[in-house]
């Protein structure tokens, strides 16, 4: 049950990030803190992950990094976006202020970077769920 602690954070940072991406987009306070948690837990989901310090499901024989899988680097490049976009749009807004109009801003990260980080964390979770259940690893065959 200790591998559900990644199922756990990948779902607290959706809510947070959905919740703070909205009021943002829509121009409803408070959406700062959400926004900071959201980005705060995602990299911490991206480090422990990428250096394997939180508990996963082990499935027999080798695995490696799966280079060579669409859907894994489909799941990296999307979740990558939505993140790196995501400190990019708190970074702007704590520096330049949270009071200026943004407009293309406010829709770029609605639009773009929300849709594309939950395609990249949906992926990822499939495959989580699938490695606890079906003890099968979707990167294998997409």
């Amino acid at each position: 049950m200790a591998v559900l602690i990644n199922i756990v954070l990948a779902a607290a940072t959706l809510y947070f990030y959905v919740v703070a991406s909205r009021r943002f987009y829509r121009r409803e306070e408070p959406f700062m803190a959400r926004l900071g948690i959201a980005v705060l837990l995602d990299i911490a989901t991206a480090f422990t992950a990428s250096f394997k310090l939180t508990p996963t499901t082990q499935l027999p024989g080798p695995h490696n990094v799966p280079w060579d899988s669409v859907l894994f680097l489909t799941h990296m490049a999307a979740a990558s976006l939505g993140m790196f976009g995501f400190i990019a749009v708190f970074l702007i807004l704590v520096i330049k202020g949270k009071d200026r109009p943004y407009d293309k801003m406010r829709r770029f990260q609605y639009r773009v970077l929300l849709p594309a980080w939950a395609i990249g964390e949906v992926i990822a979770l499939t495959n989580s769920i699938l490695k606890i259940v079906l003890k099968v690893r979707i990167y294998d065959y997409f």
